[in-house]
Formats: structure tokens, C-alpha cells, sequence
């Protein structure tokens, strides 16, 4: 039994000591760890200055975007008030153009068209005057008897009119 007690003892004593290198080796692997994750601590601190700059100049122009943002669609507004009011504005310098335009037509027509209406209201007396000057005589009464018509012309000059027939 002796042996078996000293075999045993003895694997028990390998056992101690391989838990002894196992935790010897963890606690080396755990300080390497903790250099390393001390250094990228330290890395992060160093960062951290510049990621707060960074960040707070993402800010600054975030801020200044949203506010030409703001800025561009005032002046687009702004802009197409500008163009709408022009347009309203060309309309009716249009419309004013054209009702003078349409005046002084209807004006240069009744002036120019009044003498020609006179003339040939005139031509139209003086025709018919010489029709009646040239014709036959004709006894009085004797149109009906022939079964003619008798036409009598009935000639007005009228000075100002306000619809001309031209």
C-alpha cells in the first residue's frame, strides 16, 4: 500500500504543480492582456482630444449646413415670388398694350373711314343724280303701269358712328 500511496502522493504532486503552471501561465496571459489593454487605453485617451475636435466640428458644420439649408430655401422662395410677380406684372403690361393697341386701331379706323364713307356716300348722290338726269323720261304713273318697280333711294351721311361698317 505503501506504493500506492506514493504513487498517489506523487500524482498529486504533478497535479499541484500543473496547476501551478496552468495558473502561473493564466497569470502571465492576463498581464500581457493588461499591458496591452493599458496601451490601447492610453491610445484612446490620446484620441479622445482629437475625436472631440472632430466631433464638435461635424457639429459646427452640421449647424452651418442646416442653416444655409434654411438661407438657400428662403432665397428660393423669395426667388420664385420675384418671378411670379414679374409674370403678373408682363401680363398686364400686355393686356394695357393691347387694349391701346386695340384704341388706336378703332380710332385711326373711324378717322380714316369717315371721309371715305362721305366720299362715297357723294359718288353714290352724284351717280344717282346722273342716272336720273340721263335717263328717259317717263311720264308719271307709267312705272306701275309696266309693271315696274319703282326704287327710290333714300341717301344718309351720319357724321359719327360708333361701330363702322369697315
Amino acid at each position: 500500500m505503501d506504493t500506492l500511496l506514493m504513487v498517489a502522493v506523487v500524482l498529486i504532486t504533478i497535479a499541484v504543480v500543473a496547476q501551478a503552471g496552468v495558473l502561473i501561465g493564466m497569470y502571465m496571459t492576463s498581464r500581457r492582456l493588461t499591458s496591452k489593454a493599458e496601451t490601447l487605453m492610453d491610445d484612446g485617451r490620446r484620441m479622445m482630444a482629437p475625436m472631440e475636435t472632430v466631433t464638435s466640428n461635424l457639429k459646427t458644420v452640421s449647424d452651418d449646413l442646416a442653416q444655409a439649408g434654411k438661407i438657400a430655401r428662403e432665397q428660393a422662395v423669395h426667388a420664385q415670388q420675384i418671378v411670379t410677380e414679374t409674370h403678373d406684372n408682363i401680363r398686364g403690361q400686355l393686356f394695357e398694350v393691347r387694349e391701346r393697341i386695340v384704341d388706336t386701331v378703332d380710332e385711326a379706323r373711324d378717322v380714316i373711314m369717315r371721309p371715305i364713307r362721305q366720299y362715297s356716300a357723294m359718288a353714290s348722290g352724284i351717280a344717282e343724280g346722273l342716272r336720273t338726269f340721263f335717263s328717259p323720261r317717263r311720264k308719271p304713273g307709267t312705272a306701275e303701269r309696266e309693271g315696274m318697280e319703282v326704287v327710290e333711294t333714300e341717301i344718309i351721311i351720319e357724321q359719327d358712328r360708333d361701330f363702322p361698317a369697315a
